[in-house]
């Protein structure tokens, strides 16, 4: 079905915020005409919520109303443990077989049963592996009861599902648009939000690698919350003061002996960002330390999703790392991810190569919000296929 941009928007559902954008094409350039976007809890800590699917109801609503918005099509992603990406390798054969290939495989791949599912595939091309050319596919299952969920939450609010895609490809969808990478590129994409980091590795134009990881921003500001038995806003605004752990280079060359030396490195730093003495007990100290332990297993998951890629038959060495997300604004991020993996890493800007329709948006709010908005930009896209 051919969409008609104006009568589509693209929903980004999050865990904490939903994004509404729609898009227009003026020649061969593409531009943002309409922008809303509204918290799901404001002013709440979510796990207190009770009703949290009429708050995801009032959200939506309220992003539309925020853009201006009265679409009638939405084109909308899922992302969780009910997804399932798979990339297989099956023996070449005719077009014609490989359908029934595909789904005769994808027994051995998904963890549920078939029936259970949703299951589409993409071809990404073919491989000579040892002389024998194989084909390459990508396996995609989503459950049907989230699909379910997903859909009837938005006949609810009176939009008719077009496309539902998938979180990370959404965001790959948004990079290829805005940064037009060579071929021969390999980009490690990390979509890090509240609930989940998605991880893409992007080569050869299509996604090769695609996985989702436990670890994000609630989960940090839960555990800085724990460790001070303080309210979750409270966690969240030391985790957003104190941002990623800084570490000087000559503080890094030392010889950190044990947790008491790796304490007093942590009050070194953070005192000097400070300008104040700091005790083993002092909510900022206690912060950074839970921050950099959480970071550290942030990124141990990425380093390991990482190499297991370039191990691959048709693997290749990653070049660099391109992050979005709410938890990719958190303060000096960048940077310590790009120590952490020794590699270049870059804020991906959604709007690189979207210009703002003049008098129609407000540049100001799509400033303060425009490292949240790459899925939702990638999923406004997809209203021109």
């Amino acid at each position: 079905m051919a969409l008609n941009p104006k009568r589509t928007v693209g929903l980004d559902i999050g865990s904490s915020i939903v994004k509404a954008v729609q898009l227009r094409k003026v020649g061969r350039s593409i531009e943002l005409e309409k922008f809303g976007m509204a918290e799901i809890f404001p002013g709440s800590d979510k796990k207190t919520v009770g009703n949290k699917r009429e708050a995801r109801m009032e959200a939506i609503r309220q992003a539309l109303a925020d853009g201006g918005i009265s679409a009638k099509f939405s084109i909308s992603a899922v992302s969780g443990e009910s997804i399932i990406v798979r990339y297989i390798q099956l023996p070449d054969m005719p077009e014609n077989e490989l359908q029934g290939a595909i789904r005769w495989e994808a027994e051995d791949y998904i963890p549920f049963p078939l029936e259970e599912v949703n299951l589409d595939h993409m071809i990404l091309g073919r491989s000579d592996v040892n002389g024998v050319m194989k084909v390459d596919v990508l396996l995609v299952a989503a459950k049907k009861d989230l699909l379910a969920d997903h859909v009837e939450l938005l006949k609810t609010v009176e939009l008719s599902p077009a496309i539902v895609d998938v979180d990370s490809f959404a965001f790959l969808n948004c990079y290829e648009v805005n940064y037009l990478p060579p071929a021969d590129d390999v980009v490690a994409l990390l979509n890090i939000g509240a609930e989940i980091t998605s991880i893409n590795i992007y080569l050869g134009g299509v996604s090769r690698f695609s996985r989702d990881i436990a670890i994000a921003g609630d989960s940090i500001t839960s555990a800085i919350q724990q460790r001070l038995n303080c309210s979750f806003q409270r966690a969240e605004e030391l985790k957003i003061h104190e941002g990623a752990p800084v570490v000087r280079d000559d503080e890094m060359d030392g010889d950190i002996g044990g947790d008491a030396s790796l304490l007093d490195t942590i009050r070194g730093t953070v005192e000097r960002l400070t300008g104040e003495e700091l005790g083993e007990d002092s909510p900022e100290l206690i912060a950074t330390t839970v921050l950099r332990g959480s970071l550290g297993g942030l990124t141990n998951e990425i380093r390991r999703s990482i190499q297991f890629f370039e191990n691959q038959a048709n693997g290749r060495p990653v070049q660099r790392v391109a992050i979005g997300g709410g938890t990719a604004n958190l303060r000096n991020f960048d940077q310590y991810l790009s120590r952490e993996l020794d590699l270049p890493v870059e804020v991906v800007d959604p709007l690189r190569n979207i210009a703002l329709v003049s008098g129609s948006v407000d540049p100001k709010k799509v400033e303060r919000s425009r490292n949240l908005l790459g899925v939702c930009v990638g999923l406004g896209l997809r209203a021109f296929e």
